[in-house]
């Protein structure tokens, strides 16, 4: 029954992105990631790089044009194939980032924006290779007094990124 569950979660998880990514204008044409763009100097010249439910791949692409070999996680059907229309080199994994499917890799850098999943912090140390770089920005805390609709698990803590990174 356990798996059952976990399926019908998946599913309106995926039914939920998907519809996001048809429907919602916040979801078109997001661009590169801007702590990505302003911190290209720091990208090595070549190596892996993962994003972390990359949605439509513009960061994707753009890490990809900068020299890495990329792999892209999401749940969303609908933003895989967009984004493979965009660049089709990078490599597609349609799965729940909450599974990193990925064990025996490390990466040299990973990307991680929005998508704040507390469980896979742990995956995330074991296959970014040491000294790589991690960019991660989520919303914080101080969010809820802009937005009280927000549930506080799906905001950051201040320095819980320095204390667990």
């Amino acid at each position: 029954m356990a798996a059952i569950m976990i399926n019908d979660d998946l599913n309106s998880a995926a039914k939920k992105w998907n519809n996001k990514y048809l429907t919602d204008e916040r979801f078109q044409n997001v661009p590169v990631r801007r702590l990505v763009r302003e911190n290209v100097n720091l990208l090595p010249e070549s190596g892996w790089a993962l994003e972390i439910a990359g949605g439509m791949g513009a960061t994707t692409d753009f890490l990809e044009q900068n020299g890495l070999n990329v792999i892209d996680i999401d749940i969303s059907f609908t933003a895989l194939c967009r984004a493979m229309r965009l660049n089709s080199n990078p490599y597609y994994i349609l799965a729940d980032a909450c599974h990193l499917p990925l064990k025996p890799m490390q990466f040299d850098v990973i990307c991680n924006f929005y998508f704040l999943e507390r469980s896979v912090f742990d995956s995330i140390k074991k296959i970014l290779r040491p000294g790589g770089l991690l960019f991660f920005e989520s919303m914080f805390i101080d969010m809820l007094s802009v937005r009280p609709d927000i549930h506080p698990e799906k905001l950051l803590r201040h320095n819980e990124l320095a204390d667990v990174f």
